[in-house]
């Protein structure tokens, strides 16, 4: 073994402590091993029958202690890689039992972690020794045996997939019963809806090609996990995987041929063996920890440094101080703040075509609450707390047909243009969703296009009944009371685009002071030094069209001309910062190269922009967004983001509760089922080895197996031991060179 490349040791010729590596030479016993002839010949001349450690490790070699009898107990992909291996028996007969060895490449290093291959054997790596032939096994039963000689093949990939998946330290997988017993003692369901989430990882990766034992292996750890940390209960997840794991076998191949490959069926017992290892390592990790990657994963739980925000400027403590001097939530009633600013902000008023074309300020808002509890009390707070010229003209948006009609109305074929500018107030989500939800519906597209800026109205209404009003000829923005529970509505339109276009913000406070600060009176927003705000009858100029800089709306000198294209000319565009420019050409870069989409956060940055803007009027400035505005911005999409995915959550709390408890009764009502028909199974394979056993008197369980179709093979103990109640079979204890089993024998009548 030295010539061929092996570090060895010598063990002790008691069969007791054959096995230990530090038998003869000591503890120290890594830094002994050695392919010296001198020293082998020393050690083996003291005592001959010593036993011989191969030091796996040193020898840049690795080792897999198979456990089960069969390579058909493994998984295919498993078991393909273990036989390419330089192989020793450690088992007279048939069995599989023994080890499997491989050369490791450059810079591999693994230690004695089985990883995914725990529910099949041990792995000897690192300071890891097997013990070879011709040394007597210490078990009457065992025989050390080279089956194979050889240069050792390399690792193959399988296998090392396998001890990727090795946790920090290794613990021994749980019995049967242990596993039954983790599983009924975790049923936490606070984040029911994470489930999905382990179960969409799993079909992605086999989607992708992944072997479905190694996207197992991956998986039910992580889904244990959870389970132990209380998101969801163990059972259920045990039973999903389950579900989805032996629907990989009989799922249709996609393009990639990233299912279906190879098996038609899991191994025997496949499943529960991996279950048995992944509990073992959730009973190990901390909940704590597992908690703490879940939130650093969630953005509803970002932590945001809230006092730093509200103290970085004098005018947003003025607001929070104003907020709970109303005991309003401070973060609402900046969103309905925000939208009243950019409400006087004339719409020639842009962001720069840094993508594509110019972008509106046109802004939305979400304002987060249970009914009756700070919706309304929010908007009517921010309308007293800051004051500004013009008045801000607030409405309801009715149909999308109705939102042109806001701003103008058309008369004998003549349309007259009432105002450039409207806050929509919706007090609850249910009213929009009414709205959105009719036949024909056309609020939510109509809300996208607002968003942007785009053209309202409709090119199939008739040229005497439409109300076009331009690109940029309008400012729209818009607040929404949403109730946690009932904000489906907005939140399935996020294909469609409008749920990301809103910013999403609580009512609550919860370091709310339990004294009342005292009020700090109205803050003034100065008004906008160009171009033309028209709210209820007049607008607002700074270039008055008569004297003292208002302008009549019913004039025959349209001042508004919001069917007329706008001319770039007339618009006002805000100088961004370099680090806003930067992320915006690095994130369309992306997209451009066909990477990864933003999903509900695809407008993120616009919105960042506006918010910035609006930040920007309310620090008394009309011509550029600082770094400070679009930091600070950056901490109003976290609250947005964070509370927008609080609702999620909620949402999809509610509906995985209720499919919990109606899949509770539907279960009952399919494990009777299940039960029918899995016993119709097994009678089914009984009456088969009936008639084998009959024909043929007695056979090994080996052979029974084989004699039965394999979809039917898990069944072959149930159906025997039904045979052997009712007295047609009898079981008998055999042992042939060394290997264990049991024969069956026909005993019942013709």
């Amino acid at each position: 073994m030295a010539k061929a490349g092996w570090y060895v040791l010598p063990t002790s010729s008691d069969p007791v402590h054959v096995k230990r590596p530090g038998s003869v030479v000591g503890n120290n016993w890594p830094w002994h091993s050695t392919r010296d002839p001198q020293q082998i010949d020393e050690w083996w001349t003291e005592d001959p029958n010593r036993g011989i450690a191969l030091h796996v490790g040193r020898s840049r070699a690795i080792g897999f202690d198979l456990d089960v009898d069969s390579l058909t107990e493994l998984p295919d992909e498993l078991a393909q890689a273990l036989r390419t291996g330089l192989v020793q028996k450690t088992r007279a007969g048939e069995s599989d039992r023994g080890h499997y060895l491989f050369a490791l490449d450059d810079g591999d290093d693994f230690g004695n972690g089985a990883g995914a291959f725990a529910p099949f054997g041990e792995v000897r790596g690192r300071n890891g020794v097997l013990i070879c032939e011709p040394t007597t096994h210490p078990n009457p039963e065992g025989r050390y045996r080279w089956i194979s000689a050889g240069p050792l093949p390399p690792l193959p990939d399988a296998l090392r997939s396998c001890l990727s998946a090795s946790a920090t330290v290794e613990v021994a997988p749980l019995s049967s019963a242990a596993l039954d017993e983790f599983l009924s003692s975790h049923a936490g369901s606070d984040r029911l809806p994470l489930l999905e989430g382990v179960v969409k990882l799993f079909e992605r990766e086999v989607a992708e090609g992944s072997a479905r034992h190694e996207a197992l292996v991956r998986a039910l750890p992580m889904a244990f996990r959870e389970a132990a940390a209380g998101c969801y209960p163990a059972r259920d997840a045990y039973a999903r995987l389950e579900a989805v794991f032996e629907a990989a076998f009989t799922n249709p191949a996609n393009e990639g041929g990233g299912l279906n490959r190879g098996r038609s069926l899991p191994s025997p017992n496949e499943y529960r063996r991996t279950a048995e290892w992944a509990a073992a390592q959730a009973q190990h990790a901390d909940p704590t920890e597992t908690l703490a990657r879940i939130n650093r994963d969630d953005p509803a739980h970002a932590v945001v440094d809230e006092d730093a925000f509200w103290n970085s400027r004098s005018v947003l403590e003025h607001l929070r101080t104003f907020a709970r001097s109303r005991r309003v939530g401070p973060w609402s009633m900046l969103g309905a703040v925000l939208a009243r600013v950019l409400s006087v902000v004339p719409p020639t008023v842009v962001l720069p075509p840094t993508i594509g074309s110019h972008a509106s300020l046109n802004l939305f808002v979400a304002l987060v609450a249970a009914s009756g509890e700070g919706k309304g009390s929010s908007e009517s707070a921010a309308a007293d707390a800051i004051d500004t010229t013009p008045d801000v003209y607030v409405a309801t948006p009715g149909s999308g047909e109705g939102i042109p009609k806001q701003y103008a109305f058309k008369s004998s074929g003549k349309q007259t243009n009432l105002r450039n500018s409207v806050l929509f107030s919706v007090a609850e989500i249910d009213t929009l969703a009414a709205l959105g939800n009719r036949t024909s519906a056309t609020l939510m597209p109509e809300l996208r296009k607002a968003w942007m800026g785009e053209r309202l109205g409709f090119g199939y209404a008739t040229a005497d009944k439409a109300i076009p009003i331009l690109e940029h000829r309008y400012r729209m923005t818009m607040v929404v009371g949403v109730q946690p529970g009932r904000s489906k509505a907005l939140l399935e339109d996020s294909d469609g685009g409008t749920t990301q276009r809103f910013l999403w913000f609580p009512t609550t406070d919860v370091d709310a002071p339990d004294k009342v600060p005292e009020n700090p009176g109205t803050f003034a927003i100065p008004r906008w030094p160009k171009g033309v705000v028209a709210t209820h009858d007049t607008a607002s100029s700074a270039a008055p069209v008569v004297e003292g800089g208002e302008v009549r709306h019913l004039i025959e000198v349209d001042v508004l001309a919001l069917q007329e294209p706008a001319n770039v000319r007339e618009f006002q565009v805000l100088e961004l910062p370099d680090s806003a420019v930067a992320l915006i050409h690095e994130t369309q870069l992306v997209k451009l190269r066909g990477g990864a989409r933003d999903g509900l956060d695809g407008h993120a940055i616009l919105a960042r922009l506006k918010v910035a803007a609006a930040l920007m009027v309310l620090d008394g400035r009309f011509d550029a967004v600082s770094e400070v505005d679009w930091d600070l911005a950056g901490t109003v999409l976290t609250v947005s983001n964070r509370t927008r995915a609080q609702v999620q959550r909620d949402v999809a709390a509610k509906a995985a509760q209720l499919n919990h408890h109606r899949g509770k009764s539907e279960g009952a009502r399919e494990i009777a089922k299940a039960e029918v028909i899995d016993g119709a199974r097994i009678k089914r394979v009984a009456n088969n080895l009936r008639k084998h056993l009959r024909k043929r008197g007695t056979l090994s369980k080996n052979e029974l197996r084989k004699l039965i179709a394999q979809r039917d093979r898990d069944a072959v103990e149930d159906a025997l031991t039904r045979l052997v109640d009712v007295g047609d079979v009898e079981l008998t204890d055999v042992e042939h060179n060394g290997t264990k089993g049991q024969h069956a024998t026909f005993v019942g009548g013709s």
